[in-house]
């Protein structure tokens, strides 16, 4: 199923790379028919959005890597906005798509109130390590890598710094392999700002499968990985928070790209997300509901929540939004 060319353009769009799957492209298409049936107020600037953020700046000064996870960035933040319109749509309170803030103008009943739609997405530390090391090892030296975990494990680094840290560790394997002269490879890198360490060994598996990192295993572990995750919500609602907004409104923040929150949460990793959501400054929002999601399914799975204030209406969007009946 295409997207509509008018939402797309008829050329460079990311929905038109070889590398974009397919599952990928005919959700974003049903939610986009949808939308368009209804033909809203405000449908032509989401239009134009869409196009504009599909187009990646300078595409010849980043690598194939860089554009195939910056574009999915991209477009993985433009489809929790169109999940969150379409919900809004089915349930006959849209009623405008707002080119400003809020993102979503409703009405409920005698309720009007806005939505408001961001996602936090960080990639955790020896993730995104392992990514870079095994793609900057794919031509060799054929070692084996393992990624181990310390005390001082950090969440996530910015991701030039990550690359560059990558590139200093691939550099030392390189020169590593070099001074052993043919001898089998034995020797801890310490990854100290990331709060890892790159065990070289022999064994390689070949390109794709030289690295592998230490998952997470302990009960402590899982704290430590809960309580840093939570507090990466913090700047994102508090800087949605000093906006202004034309209603009273809710932010919707997906953290299905937080770590490990799109693949699991425990209940002490919701304690910790409501933990630190209750310390947030909302400022002029009248509520936050935070909320994971997947690309396979229409569905919106409650995290936590929080009204200040405005508390009727937090209540109406979440009621809408995950269907189910939300308690003060």
């Amino acid at each position: 199923m295409d997207v509509p060319v008018t939402w797309t353009g008829p050329s460079g769009h990311l929905l038109h790379e070889p590398w974009m799957p397919a599952f990928v492209r005919d959700g974003l298409a049903v939610l986009i028919t949808e939308l368009e049936a209804a033909g809203l107020d405000g449908l032509g600037d989401r239009r134009t959005a869409f196009r504009t953020q599909g187009q990646i700046a300078n595409p010849g000064a980043l690598s194939p890597l860089q554009r195939r996870e910056l574009g999915m960035d991209a477009l993985l933040e433009q489809r929790a906005e169109l999940l969150v319109g379409v919900k809004l749509l089915r349930a006959g309170v849209l009623q405008r798509m707002g080119k400003e803030t809020p993102d979503f103008e409703c009405r409920s009943e005698h309720t009007e109130f806005g939505v408001e739609v961001t996602t936090c997405a960080r990639r955790e530390a020896a993730s995104a390590m392992h990514d870079l090391l095994e793609k900057g090892l794919e031509a060799g030296p054929d070692v084996g890598v393992t990624l181990m975990r310390t005390d001082t494990l950090r969440f996530s680094e910015s991701p030039g710094k990550t690359a560059r840290i990558a590139d200093q560790v691939i550099a030392s394997i390189k020169e590593l392999v070099a001074a052993s002269a043919g001898r089998p490879v034995s020797r801890s890198i310490p990854i100290p700002e990331l709060g890892l360490t790159a065990m070289v060994h022999e064994g390689g598996f070949g390109p794709g499968l030289r690295v592998t990192y230490e998952m997470l295993q302990t009960d402590a572990q899982w704290d430590h990985h809960w309580r840093l995750a939570a507090l990466q919500i913090k700047d994102t609602i508090e800087e949605k928070g000093r906006k202004s907004y034309a209603l009273p409104s809710t932010l919707v923040l997906d953290v299905s790209r937080l770590g490990n929150a799109g693949l699991m949460i425990t209940e002490a990793g919701i304690a910790e997300f409501q933990k630190v959501l209750d310390g947030c400054d909302l400022g002029s929002l009248g509520g936050v509901l935070v909320v994971r999601s997947q690309l396979t399914a229409e569905i919106l799975e409650a995290v936590c929540w929080r009204g200040d204030g405005s508390r009727p209406v937090t209540l109406a969007a979440g009621a809408v939004l995950l269907s189910s009946h939300m308690t003060l």
